[in-house]
């Protein structure tokens, strides 16, 4: 069974040029805008292996939010973050176990934090 990736991304080029990468590969995407759609995408019953999730987000919460609430409800659910802004990152202030990639990023690069998370 392939693995499901939840890229959570506002910018709608970004996140459909990583979706389609992804899927070339041969991983199920599920695409949202905000944390709201993903939290309302895992709330519906959606099994997500790894969320993708941009830091700054429009919505109810950042990507920093998102990622503590998929960790406390959805356990199994691991998290990779990236952010292009300074101070974006993850660390051990925010406590949240998950992957930081910084943008900008290559695609190959990417691919090899999903491996990395997914088939150590």
């Amino acid at each position: 069974m392939a693995t499901t990736v939840l890229i959570a991304e506002d910018d709608i080029v970004i996140r459909g040029l990583m979706a389609e990468f992804l899927r070339d590969f041969g991983y199920n995407v599920v695409e949202a805008g905000n944390a709201d759609e993903v939290v309302a995408m895992f709330e519906a019953g959606n099994i997500v292996d790894l969320l993708f999730s941009d830091i700054r987000m429009p919505g109810s919460m950042d990507g920093l939010a998102l990622a503590r609430r998929v960790k406390d409800r959805w356990p199994a659910t691991s998290v990779l973050l990236t952010s292009g802004y300074p101070g974006g990152s993850v660390d051990a202030e925010n406590e949240i176990p998950a992957l930081f990639l910084p943008k900008p990023y290559p695609p190959l690069s990417l691919l090899s934090s999903i491996l990395a998370i997914v088939e150590p």
